[in-house]
């Protein structure tokens, strides 16, 4: 393999045009998921982030000291500033579902989420962060291009056909690595760890009282489905971070990611988690087969009120 294939290669994949419909769908259920958020968040805004929060401003800075991006620092601190700011994260989170104004809506919906996550770093966990991370190259993305006020717009205007452009993938490329980064690592630690290779790492999960949803039938506890469990967890995270890359076992994997995840889903209450993973699993799938599936669900739709 010579070092111009590998370039044309990388330049293919970054670079070469494709349909825009997958960071389009992608763009819509990141911003339900920044409601979503917020609204769980609502009772506790003030408790949260407010000027008398459990945890200070002031604290937070002198435990993570440094430069950061935090809208925060800039502005009067007071209670009514906070709750205007989160007010003004929910409208850009609106607005950036329904794809207007997408561009702005998403600088504004970023900046805001990184902000609330800065003001109180110890309420967060790692879909948090992929949040954060995604929202950061989402603003790059072409994530108006479909599904979009902004679409029908252009389109209204004349500024654009009713097909979809093609656009350069390179942002959706790199959400797709942050996805399979995230798997790759939980992978890598949890192998080094005595539990899970040895199998009994889904029995002290299944005891951590505090993260239970809904029981598990005492069946479903045996030693040896335990041990399993624990070594198909690994195997899950190492195909979604690895295997996930070979076109002819994606779809597969996705869907053994998605068992995996509504599973942990009913078992486990860590709020919005699974879903903030799931979300970016549409990056994966081809826009054809997104395009059939549409066409497949517009059909049967058209076609119900026939049957009755």
């Amino acid at each position: 393999m010579s070092v111009r294939s590998v370039v044309q290669a990388w330049n293919e994949f970054f670079f070469t045009p494709r349909s825009p419909l997958p960071i389009a769908i992608f763009r819509v259920l990141y911003g339900i998921l920044l409601i979503a958020d917020l609204i769980l968040l609502r009772p506790d805004w003030l408790a949260w982030y407010g000027a008398h929060a459990w945890i200070s401003l002031s604290t937070i800075l002198t435990l993570e000291p440094g430069a950061r991006l935090n809208l925060f620092t800039v502005m009067p601190y007071s209670d009514r500033w906070v709750e205007a700011l989160i007010w003004f994260f929910l409208a850009s989170a609106i607005f950036l579902t329904l794809g207007f104004q997408t561009r702005i809506s998403s600088v504004i919906a970023f900046l805001c989420l990184l902000s609330i996550q800065q003001r109180n770093l110890y309420i967060t966990n790692s879909g948090d962060t992929f949040l954060r991370v995604a929202g950061f190259f989402l603003m790059f993305a072409p994530a108006g291009a479909a599904l979009s006020i902004d679409r029908i717009i252009r389109i209204r205007k004349g500024k654009e056909g009713s097909e979809i452009q093609p656009r350069a993938p390179w942002a959706q490329r790199m959400i797709q690595f942050e996805l399979a980064l995230l798997y790759f690592v939980t992978f890598w630690w949890k192998s080094t760890g005595v539990a899970w290779v040895n199998g009994t790492a889904v029995y002290y999960l299944n005891h951590l009282a505090e993260y239970q949803r809904f029981p598990l039938p005492l069946w479903a506890q045996h030693p040896i489905l335990v041990k399993l469990g624990s070594w198909l967890t690994l195997l899950i995270e190492f195909s979604l971070g690895v295997l996930i890359w070979f076109k002819e076992l994606r779809y597969p994997v996705l869907l053994l990611g998605l068992l995996f995840h509504l599973f942990l889903e009913y078992r486990l209450e860590v709020p919005l988690f699974q879903w903030i993973v799931l979300s970016a699993y549409v990056l994966f799938i081809e826009p054809r087969d997104l395009m059939r599936a549409w066409n497949w669900i517009r059909r049967r739709a058209e076609a119900e009120p026939g049957t009755k």
